[in-house]
């Protein structure tokens, strides 16, 4: 079992003590049928017997607190070292990668799966336990008879092979309602994410809730139907099966081999005593059983992350690239994905490009033209599939790509926002930050104390300005705006095109733009043009194209 193996692996000491004490537990547990069969035939002084149950009974008691205690640490730690490994490897891996797993996918893990290996922890001790009593009071039951064990273990078999067959079955409906989870939450996602399109058209609204998020939901919850019919079943199977042996030893073996009254005592007061540990063996099944195809997923999840064929993100060993630059060049630079809507792959390039301190650039063309992946080209957040990319001449490579990536300061079209300036180490940032948003007029609406922002409760454009604030307290060399001005009103427009921008270049900095506000393409050095991933026009003069 993958469970017990992970356990020992990373918590050999502590698993091991409460696997003993767990055992332990149950040994002392099992005693107790011992004693209570011994009591029942007067084989000994009831006195000293009565000491011995009682004794008996703290122990199981004693033992049962430490592995509980222990099973809840465990669990605990179980979930928060997933989480942190899992999450440290989704922030080490390439970008590219990331999206084609899918944010659905990678948050099912993190959450579900990693949640499915700490729930199957809880019922893992009991489970210990009671293997142990069942294994002695069977045990018990062979040193009364050997015979009628032989008996008893036939027909223990023949239903045992049932509940394996029904079992596999609920296994495989299992494997597929996890696969329609990372589905559903795929469905949520986008349902939260796009709920402004969903709003304001009916038939989109409508046709997504009862074509794309309602089916998948039904299909998972008739899939977990049935498997929790199947592990019904197979419950009722169980305490069928146990009372059809019961009947047997009572009814039918006294005919055939010859058994004395206190053996068939021994018998049915023995399986009435485990019938509640075999049902909770049984019940603990599924937890495991959920167990192991989260660690399927999460181990296919960390194959994909670590392919060999897509470098790793290396630590940052310096920051010598933001210390000072000359040129930055794309060099017969090509990147290919696939499209999922055109259904078809979409290649950009071959580019080149080059860059330069203090220069003012747009970058233009019409929707899907590659720009966005243009700019995760520049910034090293997407690896060229051919050509390279050159910092003052050094190719830059998964070796030093980590200091390559500290050079940029970017607004993505779909940035995010943190509560905290995350990251930044100046001691003056309240201030700094405070001087901003006033630029921003944002400062009536938002405050900044120990580096965290006193809310994000913000209009689009609003929250635009915010995400302008941390790239300008970056102070980094490199700027990428996506798309940034598409929000914002008239006013602030002018603003950002005419007093922003030039205050940068002013200071050094190297901005790029994505941009269809052709009005303001005269305030570039240069313009650059793409037509379906090809570079169409360079412009290297103040005029405006179209």
């Amino acid at each position: 079992m993958k469970l017990l193996t992970y356990l020992f692996r990373n918590s050999p000491y502590i698993a091991t003590l409460a696997m003993l004490t767990a055992l332990v537990s149950g040994i002392g547990n099992a005693s107790l049928i011992t004693l209570i069969h011994a009591a029942l035939n007067r084989q000994a002084g009831m006195g000293h017997m009565g000491w011995q149950f009682a004794g008996l009974a703290l122990f199981a008691l004693v033992t049962s607190v430490i592995s509980q205690s222990l099973l809840s640490y465990l669990y605990r730690k179980s979930v928060f070292d997933w989480q942190i490994r899992l999450s440290r490897d989704i922030l080490q891996t390439s970008l590219r990668q990331l999206e084609s797993v899918g944010g659905a996918e990678l948050f099912t893990v993190l959450v579900e799966d990693v949640t499915a290996i700490g729930g199957a922890l809880v019922p893992m001790l009991p489970f210990c336990t009671n293997i142990v009593v069942v294994l002695i009071c069977l045990s018990y039951l062979c040193w009364l008879s050997w015979k009628l064990f032989l008996g008893f273990l036939l027909v223990l078999l023949l239903g045992a092979i049932t509940y394996h067959l029904i079992w596999q079955r609920s296994q495989a409906l299992l494997k597929l309602a996890r696969s329609d989870s990372g589905q559903l939450y795929g469905h949520f996602r986008l349902m939260i994410d796009g709920i402004k399109e969903l709003k304001l058209h009916h038939d989109r609204r409508q046709a997504f809730f009862s074509e794309s998020l309602q089916p998948v939901a039904a299909r998972r919850q008739r899939r977990f139907f049935f498997w929790g019919m199947l592990h019904a079943l197979n419950q009722a199977w169980a305490k069928f099966l146990l009372l059809f042996v019961m009947g047997m030893i009572l009814f039918v073996f006294p005919s055939l081999i010859e058994v004395t009254p206190s053996i068939l005592t021994g018998y049915i007061l023995t399986l009435l005593y485990i019938r509640s540990m075999l049902f909770a063996l049984l019940a603990a099944l599924p937890a495991f059983a959920m167990a192991e195809i989260a660690f399927q997923k999460i181990e296919d999840l960390g194959i994909r992350l670590q392919r060999d064929d897509i470098p790793k993100i290396q630590p940052l060993s310096s920051n010598h690239f933001t210390d000072g630059w000359q040129h930055l060049e794309l060099v017969d630079v090509s990147h290919t994905y696939y499209r999922e809507r055109e259904e078809s792959h979409f290649t950009l390039g071959p580019i080149n490009l080059k860059f330069t301190p203090g220069e003012l650039v747009f970058l233009v063309g019409g929707n899907g033209s590659g720009k966005t992946t243009l700019a995760k080209l520049i910034t090293g957040l997407y690896t060229p599939e051919a050509g390279a990319v050159y910092l003052n001449g050094e190719c830059i490579t998964h070796e030093n790509r980590e200091s390559y990536l500290q050079l940029f300061s970017v607004v993505f079209a779909d940035f995010q926002l943190f509560n905290d300036l995350l990251g930044l180490k100046n001691p003056q940032i309240d201030a700094q930050a405070q001087q901003y948003l006033v630029q921003l007029q944002l400062d009536h609406k938002v405050s900044v104390q120990n580096g965290q922002l006193s809310t994000m409760d913000l209009s689009g454009g609003q929250r635009q300005r915010l995400a302008l604030l941390t790239a300008y307290l970056e102070d980094r060399p490199f700027y990428i705006f996506d798309e940034w001005a598409a929000n914002q009103d008239p006013v602030f427009k002018e603003i950002f095109y005419t007093q922003f921008l030039p205050a940068l270049t002013a200071r050094g900095k190297t901005v790029l733009v994505i941009s269809h506000d052709d009005q303001y393409f005269k305030l570039a050095n240069r313009i650059i043009k793409l037509d379906y991933g090809k570079l169409a026009v360079e412009h290297c003069s103040v005029e405006s194209t179209s």
